[in-house]
């Protein structure tokens, strides 16, 4: 398999599934990132506005077939327990992955579309969808990606940086 396939897949292996740490402030800033790349990806390809769930897959969006079946070529997404909606992310990032590892043109332009979404399970973050909203740890956005998302600003997700912002949040409680 390609090299950029197979870092992704070494990524979902080493999260720690058991670990979930729901309310971080890192987490909002992961997830309105994956949001707002989310939007931008959606406007590309010209997805109508009730139609841009949060969470999907972009390989499917685009309709490109994998000559691979993902859940059943990478073992390690069967570490991910009772989260099905976390299961089906994952999945969707490591197809973006070897697309991306196959010089497919979309998911080249597109190749970090799912970082900020793995780094915030590598994080402990966690989601759902609970009445029609997508549900983080004790906040929840709406399960439909706004367009307006497309046009805010890019959110700095360095380590360092949401290190710092978890740091100074525990500082104060």
């Amino acid at each position: 398999m390609n090299q950029l396939f197979e870092e992704a897949r070494a990524i979902i292996k080493s999260i720690n599934w058991e670990k979930e740490e729901p309310n971080r402030p890192s987490h909002g800033v992961l997830l309105y990132e994956f949001l707002r790349r989310a939007s931008q990806f959606y406007d590309y390809i010209n997805q109508e506005p009730g139609k841009r769930l949060a969470i999907f897959s972009a390989s499917d969006m685009c309709g490109i077939k994998l000559p691979i079946d993902i859940y059943k070529y990478c073992d390690e997404l069967n570490e991910i327990k009772d989260e099905s909606l976390v299961k089906s992310a994952c999945k969707s990032y490591l197809e973006w992955a070897y697309l991306s590892g196959e010089n497919e043109s979309i998911a080249l332009t597109f190749q970090n579309l799912y970082e900020p979404l793995i780094k915030f399970f590598n994080r402990g973050g966690r989601i759902r969808y609970h009445n029609g909203e997508l549900v983080y740890g004790w906040a929840s956005r709406a399960r439909i990606v706004s367009t307006e998302m497309s046009t805010v600003e890019l959110e700095d997700i360095s380590d360092s940086t949401l290190d710092q912002l978890d740091k100074d949040w525990n500082e104060t409680i």
